[in-house]
């Protein structure tokens, strides 16, 4: 593995999921993992776009079949390496935001939702914050959540250090 994949996996560990790309929520949780822990100042140097599930990089998915391919293969030195302790302690304070579900399905939902308004504010695509305007965009997307889901989205993006506060103002 090289050193990107070495970090992508480090961090996965840190966050609890481990390497799983069998199935198509694995898949989906690692993308969104990846990309929340980036918005949390982790910097693994993917870059993304938008796509059917929110913030997608092509980049990622290339290394983790790769990865899968090395790992299968005997051949994870990833053991041999550990995360330096600011971002040992940033992944742990990320690991809140990756839901612990048995269901691949429920499990995958929140770090989406997580994921896609963070991109969606990020990208500029929405006007500040503006709930139902973000709940409305994501359901031109065909993602169905609700106002109130979003509205939590961006309270826990706010608390995990991923969003600035909003500023307020005074006259």
């Amino acid at each position: 593995m090289d050193r990107r994949q070495t970090g992508v996996k480090l961090v996965l560990d840190g966050l609890g999921l481990g390497f799983k790309i069998d199935t198509f929520f694995d898949r989906l949780v690692l993308q969104k993992a990846v990309y929340l822990a980036q918005a949390g100042g982790i910097n693994l140097g993917y870059h993304y776009q938008w796509y059917l599930h929110g913030p997608y990089s092509p980049a990622l998915t290339r290394d983790a079949f790769s990865m899968q391919l090395e790992i299968t293969a005997g051949m994870d030195d990833s053991g041999r390496w550990v995360l330096d302790d600011a971002s040992r302690n940033r992944v742990g304070q990320l690991k809140q935001l990756i839901p612990d579900h048995a269901d691949p399905m429920t499990r995958a939902r929140k770090p989406e939702l997580l994921a896609s308004v963070h991109f969606l504010i990020d990208r500029k695509q929405v006007v500040g914050r503006n709930v139902k305007q973000i709940t409305e965009l994501l359901a031109r997307f065909n993602k169905d959540f609700t106002e109130s889901e979003v509205e939590n989205a961006l309270g826990e993006l706010v608390k995990h250090g991923t969003l600035e506060p909003e500023l307020t103002h005074t006259r």
